[in-house]
């Protein structure tokens, strides 16, 4: 059972980053509020953890967390 599911939730974390990262570029284009959303959330990060991080980056991981986040439900919804 752990060699399915791992590899299900691998898969779901390498696509998603790869995923998020081409999705990312188009919307960080797109919709000025999800940029203005991703420095802010990127700043509340560097203030909290000490740590920059590119708000581009940030905007990524938004993304690949709410895809990560959709293959995890529909992975459960389909096994169960």
């Amino acid at each position: 059972m752990p060699v399915k599911s791992g590899g299900s939730h691998s898969f779901s974390a390498f696509g998603s980053m790869v995923v998020a990262a081409i999705i990312s570029k188009y919307v960080w284009e797109a919709a000025p509020s999800f940029a203005r959303m991703s420095r802010l959330a990127g700043d509340v990060l560097v203030t909290t953890t000490g740590v920059e991080f590119a708000p581009e980056f940030v905007g990524q991981v938004f993304i690949a967390t709410g895809l990560a986040f959709v293959w995890g439900v529909l992975y459960h919804v389909s096994r169960h």
